[in-house]
């Protein structure tokens, strides 16, 4: 990291010293329209070292990422004159959006422009060093890219970065787009404190908010990933963490998945206020499928039980569902869109579908049973989800619950076994558990079955023998026949995770030619399936230290099972002795346990389980839960769940609507001649303001306080945003409006003259320069490339984003276009090529006007 001072100078008449013969008559309005006098151009494909960049971008316009060891020198959102021949230049989020710019490192680069004017000059740009930003001080109270790392170097998934101005002290002021933020940050890109939020007054006690706001829930889970994924990169794990959220809380758009956005009598009776003191309802409709794929992230959800939302769920985007019902999720994913996830052999191709089997399949089967993945496999799913305990003796046993829940169990001796006696899991040895209990009550509705005869490879691996075994249904209900409860009594058992994995590669080998099964109709099928499945492990832990309200005389929730190390441990081993590091992946809800699966077994995958299952201060409450995995406990800042990652609980766009567009931050900012106040400038309007105008705000830099003054900016009909702002005096600036198109599309491009009217009333505004017709008499843009658009007599800047302007003196400005690299293609029609960046200087036709003051 460049460690660069900026330091200003005081302001000549004109900054650039190749313009002091050129320009000499500064002192007097040049006749004529407003005329191209310099140009410089930095080539789009202009790089820096530093890590790998666009590893989550397409390829567009002949540019194939990634970029290895460099970052892109692009996209300049603002621009400030140092005054002695060169300029920083501020790069803004990287490529366009929060989910592909995690790895483009927000930077502000020194350059200096050999203009090309009617006397000659080269019309190169020269990169001389750049500045980082970054937060080795953590006052970034939310998750960023780097958040595990020293220099905790920003990046575009952090902030959108548009606007700049620098104070006397050469410290600088950043606007941002995803707050939007204002950041102050020192002469060495180091932050100086935290973000500062824009208030909304128009809602007095709220923020002006954009999707994008790390402050909502709805944003956040995208930047816990991001972090994590960093962490797993730092230490040697290549694989994209999973993204696994309860499929009710994806944004879908349908009101029958929306079962938490509702308010509970109990949370509306006042009488219950004491005993639900912040617990508010939650909102349903939060993350973006797309969005997290956008981002590198695989999206499987959970728990979905019904064919019809397993379509929709399809039709949505995910990449796997893990479900109770391996039939109707087979029967799903062999229907969807013609049968579009199938393969060559007829199996689901995990490439395009991962189909889970939850607990084996715990709607068919007794959960958490070889009877139950036994029955998965035969449904074909691509992959068996579990969960895993751990012994006294620590050894990995599958079970659901920290308890051998009496629930769902039985003592084969046969003495009453009750929610009083049941068995904690880590207080026994795997065997004690295993010859004590028999795990094979049913209660799961009319599909879940124990009948021993329909698992016949189970019997087979337990060597049991029971007539009728291999039957396709359960075909009677003689299951008290001494011979089946004796064969339940044997196969109904917890398995070890060691025990699992021996059965797959049993099972495999029962359909396989010359085993056992070999002649079933499904045979090859399930004998090719069941040798390449996958598993879905997860460490059940709770890292919450509330009594348990099943046993408030011994245990909190965290006492109930061993820690993430040792559950960890029990897992990783057993799958390395197995190799199968490729085939198994370690998810949970205790973040904790995953950054340590990065640190200790980096071959191994993680998932990321999201949920919402509050603990009501009354945990009587029907809806009171475990806590899972959101909820911070009384005196938490961040959740131990998140790996004390900071998460708004319960902090969405239901309480805070989103009035900032996507896109729609400080895309201008200017500061005040006497340094005092900056002036951010809104690039689109706010949900619910005059329609076409946009907010200038007043900020009071010595109290870092808004002051509450806003000044209107109609835009043109033609015009859907500003690129930049900036003042020349107390009252009078320069902003730059634009409309979204590019190339022969562009026609709207343009630099206005606004002059500051009252707090609340409309700026008043003329046309400075029309940016789509310069005049160019003496050629200055001449050449380029085959079919380049805009260049010659008259000069254009054809591009979508222009978004820097700087104003040198009353009849001279500069201006400098975002090229969006390597998306934008206003110039370069005939090519192809991406957009480089040009830096042109304009004399104008008329001189800037002089407040009176």
């Amino acid at each position: 990291m460049a460690n660069n001072q900026i330091s200003g100078k005081s302001r000549s008449t004109i900054a650039v010293a190749v313009l002091a013969g050129l320009l000499a008559v500064g002192a007097f309005a040049p006749p004529g329209p407003p005329e191209l006098v310099g140009r410089a151009v930095l080539p789009a494909n202009t790089f820096s070292p530093g890590p790998h960049s666009g590893q989550y971008i397409t390829p567009a316009n002949g540019i194939t990422p990634p970029f290895v060891n460099k970052q892109p020198v692009q996209g300049f959102s603002s621009v400030i004159d140092n005054h002695d021949g060169t300029f920083w230049a501020m790069c803004d989020n990287g490529y366009g959006a929060i989910e592909n710019s995690a790895d483009f490192d927000l930077r502000v680069y020194r350059i200096r422009p050999h203009f090309k004017t009617k006397y000659g000059g080269s019309g190169k740009i020269d990169v001389v060093d750049h500045i980082e930003l970054h937060d080795p001080d953590h006052h970034v109270p939310f998750a960023i890219v780097n958040e595990f790392t020293h220099q905790r170097v920003l990046t575009g998934a952090d902030f959108d970065i548009e606007s700049m101005q620098r104070s006397p002290d050469g410290t600088l002021w950043i606007g941002d787009e995803f707050g939007p933020f204002l950041l102050h940050v020192g002469a060495n890109g180091r932050l100086l404190e935290a973000p500062i939020s824009l208030p909304d007054f128009d809602n007095p006690g709220k923020q002006v908010r954009a999707p994008q706001n790390p402050f909502s829930e709805e944003s956040s889970a995208l930047r816990i990933m991001n972090a994590v994924r960093t962490h797993a990169k730092l230490h040697g794990n290549a694989n994209a963490p999973v993204f696994s959220p309860w499929d009710v809380m994806l944004a879908d758009g349908n009101p029958a998945t929306n079962v938490f956005n509702r308010i509970s009598p109990y949370l509306t009776d006042p009488a219950n206020a004491a005993a639900t003191t912040n617990l508010v309802p939650a909102s349903s409709e939060l993350w973006n499928v797309k969005q997290m794929q956008a981002a590198g992230y695989p999206v499987v959800c959970w728990t979905v039980d019904d064919k019809p939302r397993m379509l929709e769920l399809m039709t949505l985007g995910v990449n796997g569902i893990i479900s109770d019902r391996s039939d109707l999720l087979l029967q799903a994913a062999q229907e969807f869109n013609g049968g579009v996830f199938l393969d060559s052999d007829g199996l689901i191709d995990i490439a395009k579908f991962d189909a889970q089997g939850h607990r084996g399949s715990r709607n068919l089967r007794p959960e958490s049973t070889l009877p139950a993945f036994e029955v998965a496999m035969d449904n074909l799913m691509t992959t068996l989800e579990t969960d895993i305990g751990v012994t006294k003796d620590k050894i990995g046993l599958l079970s659901h619950d920290p308890h051998i829940m009496a629930q769902k169990a039985r003592l084969k001796s046969g003495a009453p076994y009750t929610d009083a006696t049941q068995i904690l899991i880590r207080d026994f040895t795997a065997a004690q558990i295993r010859s004590a209990l028999v795990t094979d009550k049913v209660f799961r509705g009319p599909t879940q079955e124990n009948d021993p005869r329909l698992s016949p490879v189970t019997l087979a691996f337990f060597g049991v023998a029971v007539p009728g075994a291999g039957l396709t249904h359960n075909a009677d209900a003689a299951l008290e026949d001494p011979v089946l409860l004796a064969a339940r009594n044997a196969i109904y058992i917890n398995p070890l995770l060691t025990e699992l994995f021996t059965f797959v590669k049993f099972y495999a080998a029962y359909y396989d030619v010359g085993g056992p099964g070999a002649g079933h109709p499904q045979a090859v099928k399930r004998s090719k399936n069941a040798k390449r499945i996958r598993f879905n492990l997860e460490t059940k832990i709770n890292p919450r230290t509330d009594v348990d309200p099943l046993d408030p005389g011994h245990h909190s929730y965290a006492d109930l099972t061993f820690g993430p190390m040792i559950m960890l441990k029990a897992i990783g081993d057993v799958i390395l002795a197995f190799g199968w590091s490729d085939r198994a992946d370690i998810q949970s809800f205790d973040f904790r346990t995953l950054l340590l699966c990065h640190e200790h077994y980096p071959d191994i995958r993680t998932v990321f389980l999201w949920g919402d299952f509050a603990v009501y201060a009354d945990v009587t409450h029907p809806d009171s839960d475990d806590g899972t995995n959101l909820q911070p406990q009384a005196g938490e800042s961040n959740t131990k769940w998140l790996a004390g990652l900071y998460w708004p609980y319960r902090s969405t766009s239901q309480g805070t609507p989103f009035r900032a567009a996507t896109s729609g931050g400080f895309e201008g900012m200017a500061m005040t001649p006497n340094h005092k106040k900056l002036l951010p400038l809104l690039e689109k309007p706010l949900v619910g303001a005059p329609a076409g105008t946009l907010y200038i705000h007043e900020f009071d830099i010595a109290s870092r306080q808004y002051t509450g003054k806003r000044y209107l900016y109609p835009l043109e009909p033609l015009g859907v945003s500003i690129g930049e702002f900036q003042l020349f005096s107390s009252k009078k600036g320069l902003v730059i409006e634009r409309d979204n198109n590019m190339g022969t599309a562009a026609v709207f491009k343009a630099v206005y003259e606004i002059e500051l009217e009252g707090p609340g009333a409309p700026v008043q505004k003329k046309l400075a320069v029309d940016l789509l017709n310069i005049a160019d008499p003496h050629g200055i843009s001449a050449g380029g490339s085959p079919g380049d658009y805009g260049l010659g007599n008259p000069f254009k800047m054809p591009f979508v984003t222009i978004e820097s302007v700087v104003i040198f003196d009353r009849h001279h400005i500069g201006i400098v276009n975002d090229n969006n690299y390597p998306f934008s293609r206003g110039r370069h029609l005939g090519t192809g090529a991406p957009d480089d960046n040009e830096f042109i200087l304009i004399q104008l036709d008329e001189a800037l006007g002089h407040d009176d003051d």
